[in-house]
């Protein structure tokens, strides 16, 4: 079993409720998205919990976009975490129905070259 199947198998056993993808014109380093999840968590009392994993962007091979995956507390406005997030672009905005389908869908590079993967709880 691959380390992607190990982090699928446990996010599913976590009620996730949103998956977002995130994608940014600047570089995005391995402090970058951590920064945009602590600036979420301080600005919204709703998130309990993310996932996140960074891909390569097929647009720009030289740069990554980013897929998350976040637990919360109540329901949610795209609105509510574009405003969380701060100034970056917010796509694939989607409530969760098929955990098991998405949990595979964002691990499916982890363990896998440089991408930048973690778990995070609300401090």
């Amino acid at each position: 079993m691959t380390v992607a199947n190990h982090y699928a198998d446990f996010l599913q056993n976590l009620p996730w409720n949103y998956f977002i993808t995130c994608r940014t014109p600047y570089k995005i380093h391995t402090m970058t998205v951590r920064k945009w999840v602590d600036r979420l968590f301080s600005r919204s009392h709703k998130v309990d919990y993310i996932f996140y994993s960074s891909e390569r962007d097929k647009g720009d091979y030289n740069n990554y976009h980013v897929h998350m995956i976040m637990g919360t507390n109540t329901d949610m406005t795209y609105k509510e975490v574009r405003y969380g997030l701060g100034n970056i672009s917010v796509g694939d905005y989607q409530p969760i129905y098929d955990s098991e389908y998405v949990c595979k869908y964002i691990t499916k590079y982890v363990g896998q070259g440089n991408i930048d993967y973690d778990f995070i709880l609300k401090p």
